[in-house]
């Protein structure tokens, strides 16, 4: 059913409705985070045993329980549950990815010509690919995911799409969900250690000091602790100054708490550095002023809460350490 065009709004835009608020979650200070926790309420697996009896179910965000079953039609809702179903699930098991996923994503060639969501909101064309599970990641509209449970769909909501503290149990709930809770496993250990191998060529050298900023309209946005935004700073071997200034989630800055915070360096999306540093003031930044203050990276990359952190982490990492050999990690 090629009109199953059905997508919704990637992270990254989700993100930025969020960008006026400071999120209550915050990742502690180990620079890979992954020992962190935040408010967030990711998935959580829930295993029990004594057969058919007494099956193994998985918890999703919402506190609604799913029992395991040879699920064979599994469609995704967002760009996270596109990677992982991608990454985990056997291809024929795969019914329907996102649109935004397929345009966007650097794996969007791994799409082939499923139908695409373009909008959960569009019910008839999601009834329409008798998929047996719909995986989500909600962001608190409990509302959107109780009519689509209504109107039959069998829905797992992934919850909220963070970063690293988030994604972490997300593998671990969709691998369980796939039957295959020991794929899931050695998928996280590998991710995790590329994660730490990125800044591993730095051997113990000083870290530079960076933020991620970006403008809109005449403001000015963050994301720090709690977001993937940090976690990308981190594991790209970058000191996030606006978390050690004890900043977290998606805060607004002003033009004086950005002056103040004086980053030597920005990590931004392109085009960004022209229109901060035009900002009235702002070209004081020390930033704006060295010729390396700046590293601009896709969209895209910088957006994605899901396993492209690594990507990206990369991508930053080359950017912000040219002089430094990825190939001479140990």
């Amino acid at each position: 059913m090629t009109g199953a065009r059905v997508s919704w709004l990637n992270g990254g835009a989700a993100l930025l409705a969020l960008a006026t608020s400071i999120g209550a979650a915050a990742l502690a200070g180990h620079r890979t985070a992954t020992t962190a926790t935040t408010t967030a309420t990711p998935a959580k697996t829930t295993t029990t045993t004594g057969g058919a009896e007494n099956p193994a179910t998985v918890t999703d965000a919402s506190g609604r329980r799913t029992t395991v079953r040879p699920f064979r039609r599994i469609a995704a809702g967002s760009t996270v549950a596109d990677r992982l179903l991608l990454d985990l699930a056997e291809p024929q098991r795969i019914v329907a990815l996102t649109e935004f996923g397929q345009r966007h994503s650097l794996a969007g060639y791994r799409y082939g010509d499923r139908p695409l969501i373009k909008s959960l909101d569009d019910t008839e064309s999601l009834l329409a690919l008798k998929a047996d599970l719909l995986l989500v990641n909600n962001y608190g509209d409990q509302a959107r995911v109780a009519r689509l449970r209504e109107s039959g769909l069998a829905v797992f909501d992934l919850g909220e799409m963070r970063g690293i503290a988030t994604l972490l149990p997300n593998i671990r709930a969709v691998a369980a969900l796939l039957g295959d809770s020991s794929r899931g496993a050695a998928y996280e250990r590998a991710l995790l250690r590329r994660l730490d191998s990125v800044a591993a060529p730095l051997l113990g050298k000083k870290r530079r000091r960076a933020m991620y900023v970006s403008i809109y309209g005449d403001r000015l946005f963050g994301g720090t602790s709690g977001t993937n935004y940090h976690d990308i700073l981190a594991f790209a071997g970058l000191d996030d100054v606006a978390a050690t200034a004890r900043f977290q989630g998606w805060p607004q800055y002003g033009a004086e708490e950005l002056l103040a915070l004086d980053p030597p360096l920005i990590v931004t999306k392109p085009g960004m550095r022209r229109l901060l540093c035009a900002q009235p003031e702002l070209d004081r930044l020390r930033a704006c002023v060295a010729a390396d203050g700046f590293v601009e990276i896709a969209g895209a990359l910088l957006d994605d809460p899901g396993p492209a952190m690594l990507d990206a982490a990369e991508a930053v990492f080359a950017a912000a350490y040219p002089g430094v050999n990825q190939a001479a990690r140990p």
